[in-house]
Formats: C-alpha cells, sequence, structure tokens
C-alpha cells in the first residue's frame, strides 16, 4: 500500500481527533479484509457479546487471541502500519488488536463513550482505524464530538440502551458521568459538534480513542451494516494508571512489558505481545 499523509490531513486529525481518507484501500485488500471479517464471525473470540445467528443481529469481538496470527499477517503485509507512522510523524508503530462490527435488521446505534474509560491508554499517538464494509451515511457510520480527544475523562458507560449514560465505574472511579450527548443533541443541534462522514468501502476513517465516539444502527435504510477496527500505537503513547482496580465490568490485568516485568505508569506503551507494525 502507498500512503501519503498531506500535512492537512496531520492537522486535521491533530485539531479535530478525527480524519477521512478516501478511497485508501484496494479492491483486493478489501477482499481479504472481508475474508478475514467472515472467519472472526466464524469463530468469536472469548470476550464476544451479542449472537450471529437470526433477523437481529448485533455482534461485536473483540482482540480474539485466535485471530491475532491472522490480523498480525494482514498488518504486517497490507502496510497499514504506514498510516498512523506519517499521520503522527512516528518513528514506532505498533499493533494493538481487531474489533469486529456486525448488525443487522433492527439493531441499536453503539452508545456515546470513550475507549479510555476502558483501557490504561493516555497520549497522543493512539488511533482507531475504521475500515467500512458496505456504504453507510454520516449517520451511520461513525460519530466523534471534535477536539473531544483534548478534553475530560469521562466514566464509561455500562452500555445499557435503557440507560445510556449508566457509570461504569461510578464512585470506584473519579470521572465525571458521561453526558446524554445523543438527547442533548436532538433538543439543540448546536450543542456538541459532531463530525461524521459519508462512506463507502475503500474509505477509512482515523480517529483518536479518547474522542466520545459513536457508531450506528441499522434499519430500513441500512439492512447491514459491517466495519471493522484496527488500533495502532505510537512514539508518544503511554501506559496510564488513571483506572480504577475495582474488579466488575471491565477486569484490568496487568500487561506484560516487552522491556521485562509489567507496564507501569508513565511506561512507553510497549506491551510484550504486540507487533511492530512500520
Amino acid at each position: 500500500m502507498e500512503v501519503h499523509i498531506t500535512k492537512d490531513q496531520q492537522r486535521t486529525f491533530a485539531d479535530d481527533g478525527i480524519v477521512k481518507l478516501p478511497g485508501l484501500i484496494s479492491a483486493a485488500l478489501l477482499d481479504e479484509i472481508r475474508a478475514c471479517f467472515e472467519w472472526s464471525i466464524a469463530h468469536p473470540g472469548p470476550i464476544a457479546s451479542g449472537k450471529t445467528e437470526g433477523e437481529n443481529i448485533s455482534f461485536v469481538d473483540n482482540g480474539n487471541p485466535d485471530a491475532k496470527p491472522m490480523y498480525d499477517d494482514l498488518i504486517l503485509r497490507s502496510g497499514f502500519g504506514g498510516i498512523p507512522a506519517q499521520l503522527w510523524d512516528s518513528e514506532y508503530v505498533g499493533y494493538f488488536a481487531e474489533e469486529i462490527f456486525w448488525k443487522k435488521g433492527k439493531a441499536n446505534p453503539t452508545l456515546w463513550h470513550q475507549d479510555t474509560a476502558y483501557q490504561p491508554w493516555s497520549g497522543e499517538h493512539w488511533c482507531n482505524m475504521w475500515i467500512p464494509l458496505a456504504p453507510m451515511s454520516a449517520d451511520q457510520s461513525i460519530q466523534v464530538i471534535r477536539a473531544s480527544h483534548k478534553g475530560i475523562q469521562y466514566d464509561g458507560t455500562t452500555f445499557n440502551p435503557k440507560n445510556p449514560t449508566q457509570s461504569l465505574w461510578g464512585e470506584n472511579g473519579d470521572f465525571p458521568r458521561l453526558p446524554d450527548i445523543s438527547a442533548e443533541s436532538a433538543a439543540d443541534s448546536d450543542l456538541w459538534d459532531i463530525v461524521g462522514f459519508d462512506l463507502v468501502p475503500g474509505d477509512v476513517v482515523i480517529f483518536h480513542p479518547h474522542c466520545l465516539h459513536r457508531g450506528g444502527g441499522t434499519d430500513s435504510t441500512l439492512p447491514e451494516r459491517r466495519n471493522i477496527v484496527f488500533r495502532f500505537f505510537g512514539d508518544k503513547s503511554y501506559y496510564s494508571d488513571h483506572l480504577p482496580k475495582t474488579k466488575g465490568m471491565y477486569d484490568l490485568k496487568p500487561i506484560p512489558s516487552a522491556a521485562g516485568g509489567y507496564l507501569a505508569d508513565g511506561d512507553p506503551y510497549r506491551p510484550a505481545d504486540s507487533i511492530k507494525a512500520n
């Protein structure tokens, strides 16, 4: 893959926390990604959620250890690591893991959240590489609050559709509760600066995981929604001790370091099992 990230694209990502890279992926590479996606659907990992059968489907899988060799190989052969390397001017780019989203029939949007409410990450050099496998509108794809990657760390959500801002950590943490962005935006469209893009297969959206973001659902206008996310980190990526030690919905286990021992607060984020992607 030949990649040329412009200065404007670098500035847009740095300022807004999100940038669209249109037509980046070739048809042949898209076919490979689709094949990997189908394998992941057929072989759910230990933390997969949702069902893969029936009329209405909302399935998510994340960091399946059995899929790691397949995705590591795809990342290394594709040259995807060169994208964040140029976007950040980073000498080092590491690949973290994949995430699979499959929605079909009537499926709710993914609720607003920040990935950093669930993962011990800090620093400028993080990105979610969001790849659509079907055409979708800005409302149906991925949306972020512009520049929220520079702002407050909110509590996580438990992803309860009946209580979209239900606190993940609550009194165990020291985070303000998530605002109800969907309700507030419905009442006043100017209250939140929401960024999204119309997308077709071949496009890529890059956004910082500290951004407040949400994903679209499915209905009669988009009966099936498929996308895959690859996560990367760079020179200015660090392990952060900002999350509570309380066991709960997300148990945070010590992460072995490539340098030996375990990652500690402020360490460059270099897990022992991650690959260099550039």
